[in-house]
């Protein structure tokens, strides 16, 4: 038999024999074939060595054991070797057929074993076979703990739903829904593809079966019909699960809305962003010049400077007062879009709608504010006539 040398070589050993004679005939051929083999005479060293190496780059990949020892007989080693070790290839080597001792071992999940006498080959042929089925299934449970990390991060942001390998959903997250317009209930045990849009190929749903039955992923851009008969489109990947057994046990869609429908929202956002802030400004603006023509008509005495600059002030809030009602035309105008643009899609655009709202309570206090500002403008014209005419009447009495 050929050896993938190369594979071996990336292994590190745990001998465990008592018999020095069968330690000398292997260790040579052993040490040159494998990274490091340790070897070690007792359970008690092995248990010490194995807690030790586990966490280093020496860390145990299988263990070829004697099954009688002085200390602990090969049944308490292996369900000592569990305890921490659940996964590790245990390989054991009988001196005669013993059926009760085989039964026992059993139960821990022996990898395999020998009848002595033994050879190399065997020996190294069956190595090889239970760290290559090792190295399989750590890749299926790296696989699986991957796609469970990757499915909790992008069930915030995503449109997720799986399905078994008979196509029907068991699963649907809040977004799907959301977008979708059906209840939970009724999405349950249906055909994940009757809801794609009636206009969807028949080549595109041939194919994605195809390679979804062959344990591969599928990535393409899927079309969806609403229950309000409105349509999204999406991004799509399907990524195929495994149990132990490299069976198909489910399906996991990953869908993002795709960049019409994303770039749509984006603008809008910028635009109501851009208005809500250009408002902001413009109020900010008017509370200042308020705030100066309080200070200018506290501290001026000169009448005419007064006047000239009340009614220079009233003009420029005249005309903040028209750009405030274009800005609140404008978003109408915008809600009124954003109405019929996101008609079915994404419920977060509800909050930018609440955003929406809380920028018409501002208006409103804007609005309210300038109107104060008119009154008092209004009332300040007043006290300048009244003044002017005390003048006036001040002026024909020094006459007279």
């Amino acid at each position: 038999m050929r050896f993938d040398r190369e594979f071996l070589k990336k292994l590190n050993i745990l001998f465990v024999e008592n018999n020095e004679n069968i330690k000398k005939i292997f260790s040579e051929n052993l040490d040159e074939l494998f990274k490091k083999v340790f070897f070690v005479s007792t359970v008690f060293d092995a248990l010490v060595l194995l807690d030790k190496t586990k966490n280093s780059d020496e860390k145990i990949d299988l263990i070829l054991s004697e099954s009688y020892f002085a200390d602990l007989n090969v049944v308490e080693f292996l369900s000592k070797v569990r305890k921490e070790h659940k996964n590790i290839p245990f390989i054991f080597i009988l001196e005669d057929m013993d059926k009760q001792l085989l039964l026992n071992v059993l139960k821990y999940d022996i990898t395999n074993c020998f009848i002595k006498p033994i050879n190399e080959i065997d020996i190294l042929e069956k190595i090889e076979k239970a760290c290559l089925l090792k190295q399989e299934e750590d890749k299926i449970i790296n696989y699986q703990n991957e796609i469970e990390e990757y499915l909790s991060l992008i069930n915030k942001v995503a449109i997720v739903f799986m399905f078994n390998p008979n196509t029907t959903i068991f699963y649907v997250n809040d977004f799907f829904k959301e977008l979708i317009k059906y209840d939970e209930e009724y999405l349950m045990g249906k055909d994940y593809r009757s809801f794609f849009h009636y206009d969807t190929q028949k080549n595109l749903l041939e194919e994605q079966s195809k390679i979804l039955l062959s344990g591969e992923k599928w990535q393409g851009n899927v079309k969806f019909l609403t229950a309000i008969d409105t349509v999204f489109y999406t991004s799509c990947i399907i990524i195929p699960i495994f149990d132990e057994n490299k069976e198909i046990t489910k399906y996991i869609s990953i869908n993002f809305l795709t960049s019409k429908d994303e770039n749509a929202k984006k603008e809008f956002k910028q635009r109501v962003l851009f208005d809500l802030k250009e408002t902001k400004r413009i109020y900010t603006v008017a509370q200042r010049k308020i705030d100066e023509l309080n200070g200018i008509l506290e501290s001026c005495n000169d009448f005419d400077v007064l006047k000239s600059i009340l009614e220079n002030e009233q003009k420029i809030n005249e005309e903040k007062y028209s750009e405030l009602d274009l800005l609140k035309d404008k978003i109408n105008e915008e809600e009124k879009r954003y109405k019929l643009l996101t008609l079915g899609v994404d419920k977060k655009l509800s909050e930018l709608s609440s955003n929406i709202s809380d920028m018409k309570t501002i208006q409103e206090k804007v609005n309210t504010k300038m109107l104060q500002i008119i009154d008092e403008i209004k009332e300040k014209d007043s006290l300048i006539l009244k003044i002017e005419d005390e003048i006036k009447y001040l002026e024909n009495k020094k006459g007279h």
